[in-house]
């Protein structure tokens, strides 16, 4: 791979978004650190296998696809921005029992979610490692995944995760810097080659089920529901808004730029969790390289931040009866059971109804407290809850 003009030019600007992003007034402001948790979240959640699998299903029309997704994302977080007003306050209070209740089993599917997703990120990083390393022989996904689990498992009981905390915040600025310089590297690509004159691939209805089990990629705005010691209710609102917005854009932009790599450089053997290195060869020499290094940093701290939290979560849900240590462990063995018994699209389909189960228990707090008061709030989080139930049971796995 050699040091091109355009390479150099491109991890000149890489080099310069994350000075900006690492310089203090920045790395410090308050609205931005409530606001980078979330993006980080929801772009590391399938920005990587987002093009690729939307183009295979829906062609041309992808565009259209990730758009919806993003639109049923940010319903779903309306719900949970009315939450973040209105349930919160009355947690505590006996006559709220139902919120109470519905929060409770929140909660509980919430933890079944993250064990999914911390499995899925982790499935992921392993795919690109393999890809990187070329390595061939055995089980080598599962292997690395199931090494990196008990690794965490280990350092969580004995140690705790306070210690890899920094590697979440240089991850997070490293993966923005990449994405940004990705999108400039698209849209060039997109002002220099004439589009082709063959015909358009469209969306195939049938493909419905296959999209509904991708909810998973546009996960990760709830993170701003459980960011309370740190900020304000206000700033958790207006921080999950923004990140949505941007995330949309990013997304949209993204699959947006790429179809017309699709176009003129369709895949030719079956889709795998690591096609886009593949097509994004074509747009740049070095563009393997960046999205390699996207991937280690955005899946790994992706993991580390859900097997941290789930580790609380599972403390809070067992009311301390199991220790916070002791819940890495248990969530580690969980892991590698589904690492071992199901593939990388099965795990994200999974992923995609845990979260739809946790954001219906969510939709049904915002009903229960809206009843009488806000009717149009009501049947708003009633909508949101039915599309969530299409996707628990209408989701299927991708197939390639």
């Amino acid at each position: 791979m050699g040091l091109d003009p355009t390479t150099l030019l491109l991890a000149g600007l890489a080099l310069g978004f994350m000075l900006i992003f690492f310089y203090p007034k920045i790395q410090h402001n308050q609205t931005w650190r409530a606001t980078i948790t979330p993006l980080a979240s929801i772009i590391g959640s399938g920005f990587l296998i987002a093009a690729p699998l939307l183009y295979d299903l829906s062609g041309d029309d992808a565009v259209w696809v990730m758009l919806g997704l993003c639109v049923f994302a940010f319903a779903i977080g309306q719900v949970i921005r009315w939450n973040i007003q209105q349930v919160e306050p009355v947690l505590h209070e006996p006559r709220y029992r139902a919120v109470q209740r519905t929060e409770q089993c929140s909660d509980i599917a919430l933890v079944f979610a993250y064990v999914l997703s911390v499995s899925y990120y982790l499935y992921l990083f392993s795919s690109f490692i393999v890809r990187a390393f070329g390595l061939t022989n055995g089980y080598p996904e599962k292997l690395i995944t199931s090494v990196v689990l008990v690794f965490m498992a280990v350092f969580g009981f004995w140690r705790g995760f306070k210690a890899l905390e920094k590697i979440e915040v240089y991850s997070v600025n490293i993966k923005l810097s990449i994405i940004l310089v990705f999108l400039l590297a698209l849209a060039w690509f997109n002002l220099k080659t004439p589009a082709p004159n063959w015909p358009e691939k469209t969306f195939n209805p049938q493909h419905i089920p296959m999209v509904l089990g991708l909810l998973i990629m546009i996960q990760g705005f709830e993170t701003s529901r459980y960011l309370g010691k740190e900020y304000s209710p206000k700033l958790r609102i207006n921080s999950m808004r923004n990140a949505q917005l941007v995330s949309s854009a990013i997304y949209i932009s993204f699959i947006l730029l790429f179809t017309l790599v699709f176009r003129i450089h369709p895949l030719t053997t079956a889709i795998t969790d690591t096609s886009v290195i593949d097509v994004a060869q074509f747009v740049f020499v070095a563009a393997p390289l960046f999205l390699m290094v996207a991937a280690v940093a955005s899946q790994l701290s992706a993991a580390l931040a859900d097997f941290s939290g789930n580790g609380g979560l599972i403390n809070e849900v067992s009311q301390q009866k199991i220790p916070i240590r002791s819940a890495y462990v248990i969530i580690a063995l969980c892991c590698l059971v589904l690492v071992w018994q199901f593939d990388i699209f099965e795990i994200i389909d999974f992923a995609s109804k845990g979260f739809a189960l946790f954001y219906l228990f969510q939709c049904a707090s915002c009903m229960c407290i809206n009843f009488r008061v806000r009717p149009y709030r009501f049947y708003f989080a009633a909508c949101v809850a039915l599309g969530c139930l299409l996707v628990i049971v209408m989701g299927q796995p991708f197939e390639g």
